[in-house]
Parts: structure tokens; C-alpha cells; sequence
């Protein structure tokens, strides 16, 4: 709300210069703008204004009496530049003054005639900017200024955009005349640097590519084309996907914000009521930070999840598997990526893909595909792990007893033999390789581990049980007798045997089977 002291005090005749230059950095620019056109401001806060307020300024009645009596001082030549009811030809003379502060101003000056602009474009003054040999030198600054004035053509645009300046295509992407071709261009700038940056790199690693696919870049592109009230709404719509508050803001107040670009600000902020048309819509989105809000929004339906389970990038993977309505495609599709950059990167920076893949067999939603798709990582863990899990079908199972290195374990026959999927036909591999394993390293402790595990699962055939009933080790008896499966002949025997412990255990079963 105005402030109607503070207004009435810049436009009186009679307020000081000290109280002046104190409004003159007021909050309101209708006061500093007030402060523009009082005849008692003095010449350095005018100077100061001109820049916002220029038509104050020669709207001025003391800029009459400076401009008669010294009509070439700077602070009456720039501000006849700024001034948008200075003439043309005026103008045109300003130009021919070797100053470059002026020339700025005259290029901004939305009254700067056409034809004085495409001047400055083809023939810069040549006071202007010459490098140490006298040569002439591009500055951004003047084609900056002409890339935004509001009387710069189409074709004018087009040319400027040839530079290739970042500078001078954010002057372009405010520009109400910039046609759609270039603000599409800038719509889509970060696919553009990549394609850029891997044109002259093409080594560039993959961490600077996501980077630039949606991570951190200068946005300040976006933030004009935000600006510029002929933008389209299908551009708004792109621009609404970044992750800048400020871009948001300016998006909500366009003129041609649609109802899709609002709703793709509040899913980008977070906010339900995300639509599965718009999540399908942005899975498909150039930006990664998008695809993986997407791959981990609740809502997000198994053929989408399915769809980004081929992403490039590898964050929208680990987010599109580890979502609640993730299927089985998603998971056989995660495994089969974890083998393949298993295998690409350098072995320093394997572990990190194995201990994926261990999480990932321990899911209880696994599939025997996804089990055999990581135990092509051949890694000792990895088949552990899958050893273990019982999700891992009987015929898998049997597989992995014939493996060989690095396989080849009493530690991994016995992740073997404690599942219970295990078959008979494996467990009776199991025991052949446990005897027959002779290692310096081996401890029997561990043999006998393995061994007990084989007595105490319930697809062990009786003929193993009768030779593992007879065995030195007291623990692997004592896994003979609780197996439910032992036959009552082997418990008999046992319970006969006053000479060994076992044999009390062995009456309790036959007690309790009775």
C-alpha cells in the first residue's frame, strides 16, 4: 500500500535535498519515481533514478535548464538516451559519442528505432571494446542490451542467436519477438549442452551428464523464457518441471500458465493428486530428476515402472525397483542392469553392485529369472546369498552344487544345505563334496557344520541318514534323531546304544512318535 506521506514529501517543492536523497531509496517506486520529477533532487540521485525512471527524469523541469546550460554533460546525454521521448535522429547522434555506459542505453531504449539496432549489430561503434592489437572484439553486453529491446526483429533475433553466447540468448529468450523456433531451442536447453559438451568431449563422464540431464545447471535461460508473455503454453509446461522456486513463481502468474503446468509445479513440489496420465507424461521426461520423482511416486502403475526399468540413468532404476507397485519385469530388468555394470566398471568399483545385488536377493518378491540374471555376476556373495534364498527353485539349487570356483566351499555348501529347497538328489552331491574337500584351511568343526545341516534337513535320503547316524560328532547324531524324517529303524538303533548320550534323545522321539 502507498504510502502517502512519504509520496507527498517526494513530490513537494519544498522537502530538502537531504530528505530526497533519503526517499530515493524507498521501498515504493511510485515515491523514488516522485522523487525522479522533483526539480529539487539533485543531480547525482537523478543520475542514480535514471536508470528506472528515465521519462521522470527529462520530465524533469530542471532538466531543461541543465540540458540548456550543458547540453554535453554525461548526465544529460545518458539520460536522453534512456529517455523513451527522446527522438530518433537524437538518438542516432548519441550514438556518435565514444561512450560506452551511452551506447548501453541507447540500445536498451525500446523507442531505439530498428534500423539503428540492426546499425549497432552489423557495425559496432568502433570505439568500442578493441582488444590490445586494435582489433575489434564481440562484448556481450551491447548485443545483450539489443537482444532484449522490445523493437528488435525476428530476423535481427536470429542473427544475434548465431553468437552462440549464453548471455545474448538469455536477452532473446525475454524478447516478446523471439520466434518459436529459438524458444523452443532454449526450452530444451539442457538436451542441447549435452549434445554440446559431447561434441567436444566425448569422455565426458556420465556423473557431469546427469548433472546436466537434471541436476545443476544456470537456469537463467528458463527464468527469461518465464519471463517472456508470449511464450506458449507447451513450453510453460517444460520450463514447470524445473526444480527452481523462482521459475514456479514467475509460471503461476504467466498469461499462459495451463492447468498442466500448475499440476506439474505441485508434483514437482511434492503435492497429491498427481493424475497416472501426467506420471506417464513425465516418465518420458529429458530430465532425470523428473523421471526419478516419477519412479518413486506411490502412484506411478506397474507399465510405467516397467518402462523405466530400461532408464539410462541409474537412479531412476534403483527408485523404479525399489517402488511398492514394482513387478517382476522391473526386478528381472534391475538385475540384468546390475550384471552388466558389474561387469563394466573397474573391479575397484564392483563391490558397490554386489552388495545391490544381495539386497536385492534377499526381496521376498524375487523371481527365480532375477536369481539367475545375478548369478551371472559369478561372485562368491552374490551366490551365497542366492543360495540362501528361498525364492531359489530346487532346480537352481541343484545347479549351484556343481559350480565350481569360486563357488567351491564348505561356507557355500552349507548356505546349500540349510535351504529347504534343496532336493535330495543335491544334498546327496553336498555330502560327496563336503568328505571329499581336503584344504590345509579346512577346519573339521566346519565339515561337521556342514554335515549337520545335511542330517537335519528333510530331503535327506535314508541312506545318508543311516551313515551321518553313525558319525564321531554328537551334533550331527543329534540332527539324525530330531529329523522328522529319520526312520524309526535308525532311532531304534540309536536308543539301544547306552554307550552314547544319544541315545536319550533318541527314546524321547520314539516316545513322541508313538
Amino acid at each position: 500500500m502507498l504510502d502517502d506521506n512519504d509520496f507527498a514529501l517526494a513530490w513537494a517543492d519544498d522537502t530538502s535535498v537531504v530528505v530526497l536523497e533519503e526517499l530515493s531509496s524507498h521501498p515504493q517506486p511510485e515515491v523514488r519515481e516522485a522523487v525522479a520529477i522533483n526539480p529539487n533532487t539533485p543531480t547525482e540521485t537523478l543520475l542514480k533514478l535514471g536508470k528506472e525512471f528515465p521519462d521522470a527524469i527529462t520530465a524533469n523541469p530542471i532538466f531543461n535548464l541543465l540540458l540548456l546550460e550543458n547540453p554535453e554533460s554525461n548526465f544529460v546525454r545518458l539520460s536522453l538516451a534512456r529517455s523513451t521521448t527522446t527522438s530518433e535522429d537524437k538518438l542516432a547522434r548519441l550514438l556518435e559519442i565514444e561512450d560506452e555506459e551511452i551506447l548501453l542505453a541507447v540500445a536498451r531504449n525500446p523507442k531505439t528505432p530498428l534500423e539503428l539496432l540492426e546499425q549497432l549489430v552489423e557495425s559496432p561503434p568502433p570505439f568500442y571494446d578493441r582488444d590490445n592489437d586494435g582489433q575489434y572484439e564481440v562484448d556481450d553486453r551491447l548485443f545483450f542490451a539489443i537482444a532484449r529491446n522490445p523493437n528488435t526483429s525476428e530476423s535481427l533475433l536470429l542473427k544475434l542467436a548465431e553468437s552462440g553466447i549464453s548471455n545474448i540468448e538469455i536477452g532473446i529468450a525475454q524478447n516478446p519477438n523471439a520466434p518459436l523456433s529459438l524458444l523452443n531451442k532454449f526450452a530444451d536447453w539442457r538436451d542441447f549442452l549435452m549434445h554440446k559438451v559431447l561434441a567436444l568431449n566425448p569422455q565426458i563422464p556420465n556423473v557431469m551428464l546427469k548433472e546436466m540431464a537434471g541436476g545443476n545447471i544456470d537456469v537463467s535461460i528458463f527464468k527469461a523464457l518465464a519471463r517472456n508473455p508470449q511464450v506458449p503454453s507447451a513450453i510453460l509446461e517444460k520450463l514447470a518441471g524445473e526444480n527452481d522456486e523462482e521459475i514456479h513463481h514467475l509460471i503461476k502468474k504467466h498469461p499462459n500458465v495451463s492447468e498442466t503446468a500448475i499440476a506439474i509445479i505441485n508434483f514437482i513440489e511434492g503435492k497429491s493428486g498427481t493424475s497416472i496420465d501426467l506420471l506417464e507424461r513425465l516418465a518420458s521426461d529429458q530430465r532425470a530428476s523428473i523421471r526419478r520423482l516419477v519412479a518413486a511416486h506411490s502412484s506411478t502403475p506397474a507399465k510405467v515402472l516397467e518402462k523405466l526399468a530400461q532408464d539410462i540413468d541409474e537412479d531412476v532404476l534403483f527408485k523404479a525397483v525399489n517402488n511398492p507397485n514394482a513387478t517382476s519385469t522391473v526386478l528381472e530388468s534391475f538385475a540384468e542392469f546390475l550384471v552388466k555394470q558389474h561387469q563394466r566398471v573397474t573391479v575397484s568399483n564392483q563391490d558397490r553392485y554386489e552388495s545391490i545385488a544381495i539386497r536385492l536377493v534377499k526381496r521376498s518378491d524375487i523371481t527365480p529369472k532375477a536369481l539367475e540374471n545375478l548369478l551371472q555376476m559369478n561372485k562368491y556373495y552374490v551366490a551365497t546369498a542366492i543360495a540362501s534364498s528361498l525364492k531359489t527353485p530346487p532346480t537352481m539349487l541343484l545347479a549351484l552344487t556343481d559350480h565350481q570356483a569360486p563357488f567351491v566351499s564348505i561356507d557355500f555348501f552349507i548356505h546349500l544345505a540349510q535351504n529347504p529347497n534343496t532336493t535330495s538328489e543335491g544334498l546327496e552331491k553336498l555330502y560327496l563334496k563336503i568328505n571329499q574337500i581336503q584344504h590345509p584351511n579346512t577346519i573339521n568343526a566346519l565339515k561337521a557344520n556342514g554335515l549337520k545341516a545335511i542330517a537335519a534337513h528333510p530331503n535327506t535320503p535314508v541312506h545318508l541318514l543311516e551313515q551321518l547316524a553313525v558319525h564321531s560328532y554328537y551334533h550331527i547324531r543329534a540332527a539324525v534323531v530330531t529329523n522328522v524324517n529319520t526312520p524309526i529303524s535308525i532311532l531304534e538303533q540309536l536308543s539301544n546304544n547306552s554307550q552314547d548320550s544319544i541315545s536319550t534323545v533318541a527314546k524321547q522321539v520314539l516316545k513322541a512318535r508313538a
